[in-house]
């Protein structure tokens, strides 16, 4: 993917996301914990940027203005997982994944629940 992705939509809910490092780069998602955002990955994406990688940190469900759904059922983790799923289809493929607290649920649940949309 030669373009930056700065939202990404799952139904009627819109993500914002924090999209850097080389273009070309194999894509890592990264996942932030509670009560934290997509920011919260500033000081590590450096790094993974000098790697070579690219970064996906999306503020997820709850977080993003767009993505704030009233009811504690549209918060279960495997709507969760399918919100990282949605992330992969959007940057086209399977992505690293690392997350975080409460990210790290969410991306256990999709590697459990989807294991290909994750390499690693």
């Amino acid at each position: 993917m030669s373009e930056r992705i700065t939202r990404f939509a799952r139904g009627d809910l819109t993500f914002d996301v924090v999209d850097s490092g080389p273009l070309d780069g194999d894509p890592v998602v990264l996942l932030h914990g509670f009560p934290e955002r997509a920011r919260s990955w500033d000081r590590v994406v450096p790094r993974l940027h000098e790697a070579g990688l690219r970064t996906f940190a999306p503020d997820q469900r709850g977080y993003s203005p767009g993505a704030r759904p009233a009811g504690r059922a549209r918060y279960r983790l495997s709507v969760l997982a399918d919100d990282v799923a949605a992330l992969a289809d959007a940057i086209g493929g399977p992505v690293h994944l690392v997350g975080h607290d409460w990210g790290a649920a969410a991306a256990w649940t999709l590697a459990a629940r989807r294991p290909e949309r994750v390499r690693t």
